[in-house]
């Protein structure tokens, strides 16, 4: 991932103003936290994971997370922090400050703090959803999948399982290298200073290290309904041409040549349908025929996963939509 803190063709970039670091929080799911603060670290802002989300410091920090990051589910800029005492008083001059946006205020013991939400809307909702199914995958969990998996949009892609097609299409805008916040409207912009030449010239530059995706994705389902809405989400994404889809049971699934990763969301949960035994166990035989490559599996916490096989060589926890989640990856052999 490209760091875009700074204009790579600029040792000292122009400013409209004078400013202070910014320093923001970043949510994410729960379990994620390393994985957001890796990924803000890549994108030139000074990081740490805290539970909940990761927070991170640097110029046009709030911008900079809202635009490019693609863990982040929301994006609180801070405009005071201090001793609690001191709260009623830093409300009226960081009303001041947050150009009619509502103020998020968070008091734990003695320490007390003021933010305002950024991006204004979750950061998850993309924008090219066609229809909300049930049991839904966030685009920013989606993204999670693909970052354990250690997948940077340079190898094979495939997912066996694909549903609406959240994974393919997330990893087919990471290998484009496309922005996710970058067509989105930014509550920031309402703040004084924060609006402007300055983010407009942020977002060419994330425009500018666009590229075309050079990579096979593939993305299956034996369900044609399902398939059908994966194209019209692919299509609304702008990102249809790269994605191969193709109807059939994991077990039989086409898989690109070359070595590469396998992501998706196996059934579990509320997702238990019936004959989900029989879809793990299919997605098993299809990992048996994945020599060389990596496969991420979002699961349940326990049980299902014993159908696959081999152990994972690791896993991470962490909550989906409230359910107790495992990444399970492993490395085919």
């Amino acid at each position: 991932m490209e760091r875009i803190a700074r204009d790579p063709g600029r040792e000292h970039p122009p400013r409209e103003r004078d400013r202070a670091r910014e320093r923001i929080f970043c949510a994410c799911a729960p379990g994620a936290e390393e994985l957001l603060s890796a990924e803000l670290l890549e994108l030139g802002l000074d990081s740490r994971a805290l539970k909940g989300g990761a927070e991170a410091e640097g110029d046009d920090a709030a911008a900079i997370a809202c635009l490019g990051s693609r863990l982040s589910d929301s994006v609180h800029l801070r405009l005071w922090e201090g001793p609690r005492a001191e709260l009623k008083a830093a409300k009226r001059t960081a009303a001041r400050k947050a150009g009619g946006l509502p103020l998020l205020v968070r008091a734990r013991g003695e320490l007390a703090t003021i933010s305002v939400d950024a991006a204004g809307a979750p950061l998850f909702r993309r924008g090219w959803r066609a229809r909300i199914g049930a049991a839904p995958l966030r685009e920013t969990l989606a993204a999670c999948l693909l970052r354990a998996g250690g997948f940077r949009g340079d190898r094979p892609f495939c997912d066996p399982m694909c549903g609406s097609g959240t994974i393919a299409i997330e990893a087919a805008l990471l290998a484009a290298r496309r922005a996710p916040g970058l067509s989105r409207p930014l509550a920031l912009e309402a703040l004084p200073g924060h609006g402007g030449p300055g983010l407009e010239r942020l977002r060419a530059r994330l425009r500018r290290l666009e590229r075309s995706i050079a990579i096979p994705i593939v993305a299956s389902d034996r369900n044609a309904g399902a398939l059908r809405l994966a194209r019209r989400n692919a299509a609304a994404a702008g990102v249809e041409s790269a994605i191969t889809f193709e109807r059939c049971d994991a077990a039989e699934a086409k898989v690109p040549s070359g070595a590469g990763l396998c992501a998706t969301n196996a059934p579990y949960g509320l997702r238990l349908e019936e004959g989900a035994i029989e879809a793990w166990r299919a997605l098993g035989t299809l990992l048996a025929r994945l020599r060389g490559w990596d496969a991420a599996i979002l699961g349940p916490d326990h049980g299902l996963v014993e159908l696959l096989g081999p152990r994972p060589s690791s896993s991470l926890r962490l909550k989906n939509g409230g359910l107790s989640s495992r990444i399970h990856l492993y490395r085919c052999l």
